[in-house]
């Protein structure tokens, strides 16, 4: 077995084929995506009149803001992809551009600007369409558009107090201006009757873009860390969120609970989580290391939306495999990380990067070959090459590997899979059901070496 006889394998079905399309329309600029290095939307392929200057792995709020703008324009762009702060240092050549390093940054036309509100108004006075407005004209709508953009950063302010400051009292509670500030919200979204969006037009505008990129993150830390479910106490923010969930270009910029979680502290400072027993679970159960077969999605706090329902777990852990087999060689040393050195120095005493990132880490170059012989395992049980996956399927691939391999650092092997998992992005990698499966693939092998190595 290799890993190009099962990429060639897996490229002979209609599936692999399916997959590989995809990259290629995304190489073609012809799908979002985070890869994307630039989208065309017409016939036209000269030079796009914007660069976009947006973070790594679509985790920046700000960047996504933009980027959904561009896309529900359908404006022609280039991508220049620049770390956050959080997770290395930004390139000499962006830094002579933007001396202060902010993203998002914009170039339209070779003018730069910062700030992605202010970036927002520019692309629509640059590229007006009269019968697709993103933000009204004069009038009563106009007035209604500002006090909602007045509103959300009303709303952003709540989140913050309620997750980054302690509960005090005597001065005034989070909890209840962050829900004061969520029901009117809620009730900004019932008052439009003719559309899903907060304006009467069929379309997303600068208003729900400005809000999109932060509920998302508050949705997701709001449950993470103080078990509160936004989009069970709200509906109108629910149908409101399930409405974007259509939008092919808002699911390429969509993240996870667990990676928003863990890029939110270093962007904003560490959260005041609740200590209550049943908050604790929630938030371990969405953590990727307690994930196992089967994915419970079920009963799995974090929901799917309404096309990842229909889809099936074949499906899902092929998009996986897809991920694996087309870097894999990458992939592989970046899991070998914790066997080689440096894993842990970028961080470490500095709570504004982030203890996930490791990009100055060199690869431990021993465990190589093992882990990749390791993770062609998993990729091929992706695929369905051993039939319907369980554990004892893969513990007896596991052995199979060992023996064949001569690894004699089974213990370490598993940490590297466990800090390939722990590193698992959306939308960066994979979408969600896809990034559990993997998660859970390899921590049933990370417990079958573990339980190898104990004899």
């Amino acid at each position: 077995a290799s890993w190009e006889a099962l990429r060639e394998q897996f490229l002979s079905t209609d599936v692999g084929q399916s997959f590989l399309k995809k990259d290629q329309d995304r190489d073609a600029g012809l799908l979002p995506n985070n890869d994307a290095k630039v989208r065309y939307f017409g016939e036209s392929r000269e030079k796009p009149r914007v660069i976009l200057y947006r973070d790594m792995a679509a985790w920046c709020p700000y960047c996504q803001k933009v980027w959904l703008l561009l896309e529900e324009k359908g404006i022609d762009y280039e991508i220049s992809k620049v770390p956050m702060r959080s997770y290395g240092d930004k390139p000499d050549s962006f830094m002579k551009k933007v001396p202060r390093g902010l993203l998002p940054a914009i170039e339209i036309d070779g003018k730069l600007m910062m700030e992605s509100l202010d970036i927002m108004f520019a692309i629509e006075s640059k590229f007006p369409d009269a019968g697709r407005p993103m933000f009204p004209p004069p009038g009563a709508q106009r007035d209604l558009a500002r006090r909602l953009l007045e509103l959300e950063r009303s709303v952003f302010g709540a989140w913050c107090g309620y997750l980054f400051r302690p509960e005090m009292p005597f001065v005034g509670s989070n909890t209840e201006d962050f829900e004061r500030s969520l029901k009117e919200m809620d009730s900004e979204l019932s008052m439009n009757k003719e559309s899903r969006w907060f304006l009467p037009y069929q379309h997303p505008t600068i208003v729900d873009m400005q809000y999109v990129s932060h509920m998302e993150r508050t949705v997701a830390s709001a449950l993470f860390y103080k078990g509160y479910d936004i989009r069970k106490k709200f509906p109108n923010i629910d149908a409101w969120l399930a409405a974007f969930e259509e939008l092919p270009y808002y699911m390429a910029s969509k993240s996870d609970f667990y990676t928003h979680c863990m890029d939110i502290p270093p962007q904003y400072g560490p959260p005041f989580p609740s200590d209550a027993s049943d908050v604790k679970n929630l938030r371990l159960d969405l953590t990727p290391k307690t994930g196992r077969f089967p994915v419970a999605w079920d009963r799995d706090a974090e929901p799917l939306t309404k096309a990842q329902k229909y889809m099936t777990d074949p499906q899902r852990a092929a998009e996986a495999a897809w991920a694996l087999m087309r870097n894999y060689e990458a992939i592989v040393k970046f899991t070998s990380r914790p066997a080689g050195q440096g894993v842990g120095d970028w961080g470490r005493g500095n709570p504004y990067r982030s203890e996930l990132a490791d990009p100055y880490a060199r690869p431990g170059t021993e465990l190589v070959p093992g882990l990749s012989a390791l993770l062609l395992l998993v990729a091929a049980s992706l695929t369905g090459q051993y039939g319907k996956t369980n554990r004892k399927t893969l513990a007896e691939a596991t052995r199979k590997v060992l023996a064949e391999t001569g690894l004699a650092q089974v213990v370490k092997a598993a940490d590297c899979l466990e800090y390939l998992c722990m590193r698992v992005g959306v939308p960066r990698d994979m979408s969600m059901p896809a990034a559990k499966v993997l998660r859970a693939t390899l921590n049933e092998v990370s417990d079958c070496l573990r339980y190898n190595a104990r004899g």
